[in-house]
């Protein structure tokens, strides 16, 4: 059995609770319909009774009729009395007992066989004589009228049900064109190889447009993903082709000097900065996937103190300081104590410190510096280098981007993955980095850590 689609069961339960709503108000209107037409019919029969008294004269001992009194007036037939009981004027209706007793101003139901009739007498006095007014409707007029309403309700009430339906259903299917647009959109993305794609839904601002807004914004994502996963890619396969290359070389080299130890020794020197050059590509490579997946558990979390380890990476990093003509200098807060694993912070330290240098000029400077801000412990490195330019400073965190690829510098920074490393590093353990920088005038790197 093929089921339902959406727009047919909204419309499915549209229709019903159109239908239970109409019934109920038709129900009420048939249930309550004969007491208002009762009552309207009694207010009217009182009204016609008394109103006809203006046409009434006493004229020579006796009671006249104007020439345009009507006996019979909106389905009341008027009957003139004497106090007596003599009828005087009008025409009595058939079936009617007309010795029928007055009641004066009061409505009667008066019943015989199967007819019914509603009655309303009403006295009148002039010049010391009396007259009595009798008003007589049929209740079976009254019951014809009901009928007419109930066959009138039972015909109109299945073509109400129809318009309903149909309403309901083209009601249903505008608002949910929107979505067929959005199955459509999304299946050309999912079918296509062609991620550029959107579904650029127009029209009001409601759920279903916030809906293909989101779509939208997720699509953006796995695009700017996507494009990352395959420059990072290539990006990798390039970076380990040349070291890989030059193993080989090297190898077959040595493998023909096998009669000169020289030569097959330099060989193995060579093989051996390639490899270890290799391996720690690989290592940032790895470290980088465990901070995309927020493993934290590949870590140890432990209280340290981020100013006594900046004094050690500072201290190691001298001797390639000062092969570049740079000076080292540190300001730091004394016992600044983090959350944080050890090794990473140990390589932010190392990676924006070479850094630093490797974009340094001879004879400048690299200021650290860290200290307590509330409850971050804010860091800063800074160089009067070369410095970033404006079209670089957004790209500086992606990986393997660098922006003097032509530069010699530290392996961290020759493969394009330190700072990317640092960014991933910082964000894993809830901080925040950002720089500052001009062109000849340098760069400052500033991170927080949450304490």
């Amino acid at each position: 059995m093929k089921k339902l689609s959406i727009k047919m069961k909204v419309t499915l339960w549209y229709t019903g609770l159109i239908v239970i709503i109409m019934a109920v108000v038709l129900g009420v209107i048939l249930s309550s319909s004969d007491k208002v037409l009762l009552l309207n019919v009694q207010k009217n029969i009182e009204n016609i009774v008394k109103e006809s008294v203006e046409d009434l004269e006493y004229k020579h001992g006796r009671f006249e009729t104007d020439e345009d009194f009507e006996y019979y007036d909106d389905g009341v037939n008027l009957l003139i009395y004497t106090s007596g009981g003599e009828l005087l004027g009008g025409r009595i209706p058939a079936g009617f007992d007309q010795n029928t007793p007055f009641k004066a101003d009061e409505l009667q139901t008066i019943k015989k066989d199967t007819q019914e009739w509603l009655v309303f007498d009403y006295p009148y006095r002039e010049s010391g004589e009396e007259v009595w007014i009798r008003g007589v409707y049929p209740l079976n007029s009254l019951s014809s009228a009901m009928n007419a309403i109930l066959i009138a309700t039972l015909i109109a009430f299945p073509f109400l049900i129809i318009i309903a339906a149909a309403g309901g259903y083209y009601i249903t299917r505008r608002a949910f064109r929107p979505v067929q647009k959005m199955i459509d959109s999304v299946s050309e993305i999912s079918d296509g190889k062609d991620l550029s794609k959107r579904i650029n839904l127009e029209g009001s601002h409601d759920e279903i447009h916030a809906l293909a807004d989101t779509f939208d914004d997720m699509f953006d994502r796995l695009q700017a993903s996507f494009q990352s996963e395959k420059q990072f890619t290539s990006d990798a396969s390039h970076e380990l082709r040349t070291p890989t290359a030059v193993i080989i070389s090297q190898c077959e080299y040595a493998l023909s000097q096998s009669d000169r130890p020289e030569e097959m020794k330099e060989s193995l020197e060579v093989i051996l900065k390639q490899s270890r050059k290799m391996s720690s590509l690989i290592s940032q490579l790895l470290l980088l996937a465990r901070a995309d997946q927020e493993k934290m558990e590949h870590f140890l979390i432990e209280r340290i103190n981020i100013s006594e380890l900046a004094e050690i990476v500072a201290e190691e990093l001298e001797w390639m300081a000062q092969e570049a003509g740079i000076e080292i200098r540190t300001s730091l807060e004394d016992n600044l104590f983090i959350q944080a694993d050890q090794t990473l912070m140990t390589r932010v330290l190392m990676n924006l410190i070479t850094n630093a240098i490797a974009y340094g000029k001879p004879g400048g400077h690299v200021d650290i510096t860290l200290y307590r801000d509330g409850s971050q412990a804010v860091g800063k490195v800074s160089d009067d280098g070369i410095g970033i330019s404006a079209e670089h400073i957004d790209k500086i965190w992606d990986r393997f981007y660098r922006v003097d690829p032509t530069r010699t510098a530290t392996a961290s920074a020759n493969t394009g993955l330190g700072l990317a490393m640092v960014k991933s590093i910082i964000d894993m353990h809830g901080g925040k980095i950002e720089v500052a920088s001009e062109v000849d005038k340098g760069s400052t790197f500033t991170f927080r850590l949450p304490m």
